[in-house]
């Protein structure tokens, strides 16, 4: 197999199934993908097409049963060292301050150090939370304990992020001040991101391209480049390009349900 492009994501062939023999059940064949050190790519698609499984291979918490991933020029076979992840659900230890929350990995694989502390400090006053530095899970929002997480995920200053549906499960209103949260914070970092969404709108808002998967298994269908220039304003989303977009990229996800029709 010849050498990977140098891409901080890089996915050749890619397909996966659940089961054995007869019985697999294939979800997802033949993905080709490279994400660009410093780029954010986000993946749509009808639910059920293996988006969330395609994000956890690359991750290394999920093998593939087809095809290689490679992750900074090395292949993925472990989880991911220089990767952080934010799920939907924040998962935070109750037991633990939220600052405590956000140097919980690192504690994990070393002693943590002073100038953890100080990162660790600095990221919860980037996302607003200077005065809940002490507080514990269940004495924060909803939106409140996803900013964690999200320091969590940023706080070994990861070359990559992988991020599975992260504000889904938030009201509009916090969703939308979270997705500010994010430009605020790509822009000062420029990591690399991988981020899945069934928000049409929020990945044309986030995103520099925005890949369709569609089909039964399923594979990208579509790749479409955002044209927005950075650093983008929430406003943005009012404008009559941005709502054009969305409909362009929404024509294209009824062009993947209606592949997973002809499929079923």
């Amino acid at each position: 197999m010849s050498a990977p492009p140098p891409s901080a994501l890089h996915c050749a062939g890619v397909g996966k199934s659940f089961g054995a023999g007869r019985q697999a059940a294939p979800v997802l064949s033949g993905v080709d993908l490279d994400v660009a050190d410093g780029e954010f790519v986000a993946l749509l698609g009808p639910s059920g097409c293996g988006k969330s499984t395609l994000l956890m291979m690359a991750a290394g918490l999920e093998p593939v049963s087809a095809g290689a991933i490679h992750a900074l020029g090395a292949p993925v076979r472990a989880p991911v060292r220089d990767a952080g992840i934010l799920f939907q659900d924040p998962t935070l230890l109750p037991w633990r301050t939220a600052l405590d929350n956000v140097l919980f990995p690192l504690a994990v694989s070393r002693r943590v150090q002073d100038a953890d502390r100080e990162r660790a400090e600095a990221l919860l006053r980037l996302v607003g939370l200077s005065r809940f530095l002490h507080s514990k899970p269940r004495q924060l929002s909803g939106g409140m304990r996803q900013r964690v997480a999200l320091c969590r995920a940023l706080v070994g200053e990861p070359r990559i992020l992988l991020m599975d549906e992260p504000f889904s499960a938030l009201d509009a209103i916090t969703r939308d001040e979270m997705n500010e949260l994010l430009l605020d914070l790509w822009e000062r970092y420029k990591t690399t991101v991988l981020f899945v969404t069934h928000s049409i709108r929020e990945a044309a808002l986030l995103a520099d391209r925005i890949l369709v998967l569609g089909g039964r298994p399923a594979s990208i269908i579509d790749e479409i480049r955002v044209p927005f220039a950075r650093p983008r304003a929430f406003a943005l989303s009012e404008t009559p390009a941005f709502n054009a977009l969305c409909a362009q990229v929404h024509a294209q996800i009824r062009r993947a349900r209606r592949h997973d029709a002809i499929a079923s």
